[in-house]
């Protein structure tokens, strides 16, 4: 018998799952753009319930029909079931059946079912949906706000008003303006305890709250960020938000956001700021260039940013301090999403804001630990998106020297506190960098990722520290980063220790050299001494060169505590204010400053800084928002008072006396019919005549005793 030859082994090559293209990321055809809907339904087609062994077995041994429908009736339903949740919602119909396809495919039919069903759920606001667009949004936050103001005008302006208003605000999620309702609440025995100006006071809150319902913009305003939240946090549970996808933010949030943005530059272009009292026939600058300019601006946050930062280095360099690079990053259980676009099995469906959190009072934390060892580090924070939506932190933190190994100490344990089976090394969740100056400035350390979500420039390609490199354009980026904040409502950049920020902004308002200076010294106080003014001035020069490092010296370093600071903010006092911006009442006698649109009390207005007993007007008077046309009417209105006063110049009009005059003058005068004209008869005006007294005396009545 001949051997048998022997059998190679062959290894079976695994098959790879082919990857889901999303449907955004390929381009459409035109039935896909106009239908979504449409082309969603078909690209979901293929999913079907599974037809598996154990499944027929448990079909074939229920004989109840109840139990059997319950269980297993969507089997017979589920193309329907898919086809109506798309069409209800065909603006997000594309995020939806992308979710659908990735949550079948890694978690099977069933639980895709689920999660679709859901998304219709808590799309449904009551009975508003929120899949509309923002014109249909707007059409209803107009019915409900008409709605409670209808009530409002029938049933009075009452605290139980208030209450069942709220109560129906409530039912769509929505918080009720709030106010202190302590009178409202106290039983009618202990109401007379309170004065008259505390019940004005709070008959004033009430009313601006049942204002505030019953305001279009308003409801607009509040159902706008619930859109924004729950779409958005949808499509990070659907897993659809991720860098093979759509990296920081789902396509849905950044469209709209994009065109809202675009309605409000061309509304702002078509705006144009009129100071007060200024001349009509004057070229305006338009809202749009005035906001440019504005420090929320893109570039002017990112200069103004670099320049703090710079200020902070310079002022580590002359103290000895040292700087230090810290990036800290969030548990897995809030990252939807792994580095490979494969869904996290670990995920609790916490939200960016939770995650922000999670952060915010670790510091809180670290910080009082840092008090117990006397630690004050200055520096700043910034807080940029993972690919799938989750906040992490980077801190550029400067410090006393001998004082970093404890800070790394202390902020490492708090890092690795929260689960801490789940990674190998502790620089997954907190990673120090020692600032080398040989290497580099501090500031180059952090500057990229203030570029990278401001403006996007000065960059060539976008990381994640994360999931590494990024398939999308530098300027989209920091575009997905903005929209990404804004939505959740997170703080990207701010500043630990040092000066405030606010006083320096002020301070810059001023004019710039010798104009600022003379605003400072027009306001300061006779009785201030020479040092005194000199350290008021040290402060408002260095704001005006936009020396940052010699602002935080002239403030009092950079670990002074608010209190101590050489210059404060000055907020309004209502009844001082007046006199000094020179704003005019707008109606009944009240200032502006009194009282909102809504009718409660507004809150504090900077008015500018203040030294002791000198306070710096850094916001004088008022300026209108005036379309072209209302400009243009302005200066007919102008040109014909023009006319009319030329006219009356030509025609010597305005020096001809009223009939009253006249009748005053001849009655004290002595007529001359030979030579046709009138002498003043002294004698009758030797006693003191009011001009009062002039209609009296015309009509022949006997003047009042002066």
């Amino acid at each position: 018998m001949l051997a048998q030859p022997e059998r190679t082994r062959r290894i079976k090559a695994i098959k790879p799952t082919p990857e889901i293209k999303p449907l955004h990321q390929r381009s459409l055809s035109l039935f896909e753009k106009i239908f979504p809907a449409e082309s969603s339904a078909k690209a979901i087609q293929d999913v079907t319930p599974p037809r598996t062994a154990k499944v027929i077995s448990e079909l074939s041994g229920i004989k109840d029909r109840s139990e059997w429908l319950e269980k297993y009736g969507h089997y017979c339903t589920f193309d329907s079931e898919r086809s109506n949740i798309l069409q209800t919602h065909s603006s997000l119909s594309i995020m939806l059946a992308n979710g659908y396809l990735q949550t079948e495919k890694y978690f099977g039919y069933d639980e895709a079912r689920k999660r679709l069903l859901d998304a219709d759920k808590c799309l449904m606001l009551g009975d508003i949906r929120l899949s509309v667009s923002d014109d249909e949004l707007c059409e209803i936050a107009e019915k409900k706000a008409r709605k409670i103001e209808l009530k409002l005008k029938t049933e009075g302006y009452t605290y139980f008003n208030y209450t069942y208003c709220s109560d129906c605000i409530r039912q769509y999620a929505i918080e009720p303006p709030e106010f202190d309702t302590t009178y409202f609440d106290v039983h009618q025995v202990f109401k007379d305890a309170f004065t008259e100006q505390e019940i004005e006071a709070a008959y004033e809150a009430l009313n601006g709250a049942l204002n505030r319902m019953a305001c279009p913009l308003w409801w607009r305003r509040k159902l706008r960020q619930k859109q924004a939240l729950v779409i958005e946090q949808l499509a990070r549970d659907l897993r659809t938000v991720h860098k093979k996808s759509s990296a920081y933010v789902s396509e849905f949030t950044v469209r709209s956001k994009r065109e809202r943005a675009a309605k409000s530059e061309q509304l702002m272009s078509d705006l144009f700021v009129v100071p007060e009292d200024a001349n009509p026939f004057s070229e305006f600058e338009s809202l749009k260039d005035v906001a440019g300019r504005s420090s929320t601006s893109g570039i002017q946050l990112a200069s103004e940013l670099m320049v703090r930062i710079r200020g902070f280095e310079e002022c580590a360099k002359l103290l000895g301090h040292v700087g230090e690079f810290y990036t800290m990053t969030a548990p897995s259980r809030f990252h939807s999403v792994h580095a490979t676009g494969i869904p996290n099995k670990k995920y609790d469906g916490s939200t960016p804001k939770e995650a922000q959190d999670y952060f915010t009072k670790l510091w809180e934390r670290a910080r009082a630990l840092f008090a117990k060892k006397k630690i004050r580090p200055y520096g700043f924070r910034v807080v940029e998106p993972h690919h799938d939506g989750c906040p992490h932190w980077h801190m550029l933190l400067f410090f006393e020297k001998g004082q970093t190994i404890e800070a790394r100490k202390i902020l490492k344990s708090l890092c690795t506190e929260d689960n801490p089976q789940e990674f190998k090394t502790s620089t997954a969740r907190f990673k120090p960098i020692r600032i080398d100056p040989n290497k580099g400035s501090a500031a180059g350390y952090i500057a990229k990722y203030i570029t990278k979500a401001v403006t996007g420039s000065n960059i060539d390609t976008v990381t994640c520290a994360q999931s590494g490199e990024l398939s999308v354009l530098p300027a989209d980026a920091a575009e997905r980063a903005s929209t990404w904040a804004s939505t959740f409502n997170l703080r990207r950049f701010q500043q630990i220790g040092g000066p405030s920020v606010t006083a320096w902004r002020e301070l810059r308002r001023l004019g710039q050299g010798e104009s600022g200076k003379c605003e400072v010294a027009n306001s300061m106080n006779t009785t201030l001494d020479n040092i005194s003014r000199f350290a008021l001035e040290k402060v408002r020069a260095a704001a005006d060169a936009s020396d940052w490092a010699a602002f935080c010296i002239a403030m009092g370093g950079v670990q002074v505590k608010r209190k101590d600071q050489t210059v404060r903010i000055h907020y309004q006092i209502p009844d001082i204010v007046d006199r000094i911006t020179g704003e005019i009442s707008r109606s009944e006698g009240k200032s502006p400053l009194f009282a909102t649109k809504y009718g409660d009390r507004p809150a504090n207005r900077i008015l500018g800084v203040a030294w002791d007993s000198v306070v710096v007007i850094s916001r004088r008077g008022t300026s209108q928002v005036l379309t072209e046309k209302e400009i243009e009417a302005q200066r007919k209105i102008m040109l014909g008072v023009s006319e009319s006063i030329h006219s009356w110049i030509e025609d010597e009009r305005y020096l001809q006396p009223s009939e009253e005059e006249m009748a005053f003058l001849e009655s004290c005068a002595i007529e001359d019919y030979q030579n046709m004209c009138l002498f003043m008869d002294y004698e009758a005006l030797s006693s003191v005549v009011h001009s009062s007294d002039i209609p009296c005396i015309a009509s022949g009545e006997a003047p009042s005793e002066a």
